[in-house]
């Protein structure tokens, strides 16, 4: 299958569905198991607030060799959304049949479980499995967990935005939140020089909601949120739990890793953590 063709087969699915989405001037981007189809966004680059008009986690098409297409959402990192779609491609089989949704996802689940994402899974990666085992959810009421945590992911990007200089290219923010303490790094860079930000309250009292809601799900509150955004609205986010130690500049006094524990108790925490927390004898 050709662009071309991958882009036809999409603009025929948008509108057999009438969904509110571009049916000319599609792009499509090759990967592995077929063609990523979506509509380009353009921006007046000299304008450095224009980036505040367009749209967080807009729709791409992944379609398949084999002519299946899915629908994901472009706040999704695209290496996960792309992988998680090679895999149920290859499961499949070149029939287009293979296991069904529920069986693909009951498998996926267990993977990210058992290995957890690629070893390159970093700054542009993003995790949110399962419920929270001290406020049990199940079925649609995860999925609509996890969406309300990426969509307030939105209004945090937006407000970070409008603290850039001028002719900003990219921007890192970086929270260490508990429940007790707070620490929230903002930088923005262009090819000419790179300036640190301070956040105010506004952004961090939103950063706060969020992690509340991501609590809400099985790994609990994230350690720290990352975030990475360009001035062409590519935004991706990382969810730390402790996988390895956090940064000097962002890792806050045992006692208030101990007081969220108390708040949102946890299955397990990383072994480093737990020694910082309470010693040798952890």
């Amino acid at each position: 299958m050709d662009a071309a063709q991958a882009i036809s087969l999409v603009v025929d699915w948008i509108r057999s569905r009438g969904l509110d989405y571009p049916t000319e001037g599609l792009a499509a981007d090759r990967f592995e198991a077929g063609w990523s189809v979506y509509a380009p966004v353009d921006v007046d680059e000299s304008d450095p607030m224009a980036f505040l008009d367009m749209p967080v986690g807009r729709s791409v098409f992944l379609v398949g060799d084999s002519g299946r297409i899915e629908e994901v959402s472009s706040s999704v990192p695209p290496h996960q959304a792309q992988d998680r779609f090679t895999a149920r491609e290859r499961a499949a089989g070149p029939t287009g049949r293979g296991m069904d949704a529920d069986e693909y996802m009951a498998d996926f689940v267990r993977w990210l479980e058992q290995d957890g994402p690629p070893d390159d899974d970093g700054p542009d990666g993003i995790r949110i499995v399962g419920p929270q085992p001290h406020d049990p959810l199940a079925g649609d009421d995860v999925d609509v967990v996890a969406a309300e945590a990426a969509m307030l992911i939105e209004p945090i990007v937006q407000e970070i935005a409008l603290l850039g200089p001028p002719a900003w290219e990219w921007l890192w923010a970086e929270f260490a939140f508990t429940v007790s303490a707070e620490i929230a790094h903002l930088r923005f860079s262009s090819y000419h020089r790179s300036v640190v930000v301070p956040v105010p309250e506004s952004v961090s009292a939103l950063v706060r909601e969020q992690r509340g809601i991501v609590a809400m799900m099985p790994a609990g509150p994230w350690w720290r949120l990352l975030l990475t955004v360009t001035n062409q609205g590519e935004t991706t986010v990382n969810y730390d739990y402790g996988d390895g130690p956090f940064p000097h500049d962002q890792l806050l006094a045992p006692e208030h890793y101990r007081n969220d524990l108390e708040t949102y108790p946890r299955p397990s925490v990383p072994a480093w953590l737990a020694r910082y927390i309470d010693g040798p004898a952890a």
